[in-house]
């Protein structure tokens, strides 16, 4: 039902010659509230008053203007009436089922946020969709305070600003069906208007204006998240597909004792288990043991097997071992059970092969280890026999022989323990999905002294912000 009323809202849309793709290269369109979140009344507040009128392919066409400051907008007939909040007097009303509002004033009030730009007010299913159309920047800087501390240092707000920016533009089509670009919740990014700004955070915008992470010349989506617990992992292994730039790696710089729900537990019983599974359409009888039969080379659970006492077992891959049960993150053991320690070799294996590990560029020995300086890839040129490991500098730490193999599939395929108990306790690190930028990892970075463009080419592989 939801699909069908969401298809009739675009269909609307496109029948009175509104677009529903992105307002304009400079512009986005911002979805408030709609479909379960969709109103009976929306109420504004603009101590200017307002242009009424509709929006077309040719922009915003004024039909009134008002000078009430306070508005109320109801269903009316097959169509939209727009009253005064205090009298109730209807101002201004239209046949059709979406009406434009341009306020004259700076900011406007809605609900109890404050925002920026105009609005499109749209009638599906008997109740109200709100959006706010807003210049580009204007909307990052919106979202920047909202998914980062305004307070924390400029060079991780900087790279949050080029991560929502091109987050924004990336997924631009994502809430096509309901007449927008995107939503203002965790779905797609918090984006509450200007509540929270301040001149560190509008500044951190400023000065990456119109920056975005790209993939040689194609631009490329800007996946964050609050905290990887000790290595983020690679898109295949929570989402499916294959992205280059999307890679999992060691994270050395988060800080995750210290970060907030970066250290996490969560006890569900065996029976609340079984009904998060069937709630999900997978179904089991009463659950008598779990366990994670796959990990990643990160440490990070990749597959899940629950079986229940007549033998039955479902199995959870990829994010739905998250998911599903409601855990925070990916990375955890269960009553204890297995290791978070991954192999980490994900950007430059050493070469298989007779016991040699084959390097570029300086080389230099503690005695224990070879540093190449300034290097964070190996290649096939020299040779260095005998050593077991080998360190790129300011980098993550290639590990074992040069002969041990290498997983293919980004998965090290070793099953932790079955444990069968009456409640099970998760005990995680990490928070989110774990793609892309941590942000409590770009905070630990910036506060080193890396630049936002150091955080980014981290966490992304082989990307350039430009």
């Amino acid at each position: 039902m939801k699909r069908q009323l969401c298809a009739i809202g675009t269909a609307l849309l496109l029948s009175l010659g509104i677009s529903a793709k992105a307002a304009g290269p400079d512009r986005l369109r911002v979805g408030l509230a709609y479909g379960s979140s969709a109103l009976s009344a929306a109420q504004l507040q603009n101590t200017g008053g307002y242009a009424l009128g509709t929006m077309g392919a040719d922009g915003f066409t004024e039909a009134q203007r008002v000078s009430n400051p306070k508005l109320t907008l109801v269903p009316f007939g097959s169509g939209i009436a727009a009253k005064d909040t205090e009298s109730g007097a209807v101002l201004y009303q239209t046949d059709a089922p979406i009406l434009a509002i341009r306020p004259q004033g700076d900011l406007t009030w809605f609900q109890k946020y404050q925002y920026r730009g105009s609005f499109v007010c749209q009638l599906v299913g008997g109740k109200l969709t709100l959006i706010n159309e807003i210049p580009l920047e204007e909307y990052i800087k919106g979202v920047i305070p909202y998914e980062m501390s305004a307070s924390w240092h400029r060079e991780a707000l900087k790279a949050q600003a080029v991560c929502a920016r091109s987050y924004a533009v990336g997924q631009g089509a994502r809430h096509k069906k309901h007449g927008f670009d995107v939503c203002n919740t965790t779905h797609c990014q918090v984006y509450h208007g200007v509540g929270r700004g301040t001149a560190n955070s509008d500044a951190a915008v400023d000065e990456t204006r119109g920056q975005y992470l790209y993939e040689g010349e194609k631009k490329v989506v800007g996946y964050f998240f609050s905290s990887d617990g000790g290595a983020t992992e690679s898109a295949e292994n929570v989402w499916g597909g294959s992205y280059a730039y999307l890679r999992g790696k060691n994270d050395p710089y988060e800080k995750t004792e210290s970060v907030l729900n970066g250290i996490w537990s969560k006890t569900l019983t065996a029976a609340e288990i079984g009904q998060k599974l069937n709630a999900s359409g997978r179904k089991i009888g009463p659950v008598k043991s779990l366990q994670v039969t796959r990990r990643t080379e990160m440490g990070n659970v990749n597959e899940l097997t629950i079986t229940d006492t007549s033998g039955k077992t479902v199995v959870l891959t990829k994010e739905p071992c998250r998911t599903v049960l409601g855990l925070n993150s990916i990375r955890y053991q269960i009553n204890g059970q297995g290791s978070l320690a991954g192999s980490g070799q994900t950007e430059a294996p050493p070469a298989q092969g007779n016991g040699t590990i084959a390097v570029t560029g300086k080389l230099v020995s503690d005695g224990t280890f070879y540093t190449i300086q300034g290097k964070d890839t190996v290649s096939n040129i020299g040779s260095v026999a005998g050593k077991t490991a080998l360190t790129a500098s300011g980098k993550e730490t290639l590990s074992g022989p040069s002969s041990a193999p290498r997983p293919a599939n980004g998965q090290n395929n070793t099953a932790d323990p079955v444990v069968s108990a009456d409640q099970y306790t998760f005990s995680g690190r990490g928070w989110g999905h774990s793609v892309g930028m941590s942000q409590y990892g770009a905070k630990a970075m910036a506060e080193q002294g890396k630049t936002y463009k150091d955080i980014l080419q981290f966490y992304y592989t082989g990307i350039t912000v430009k």
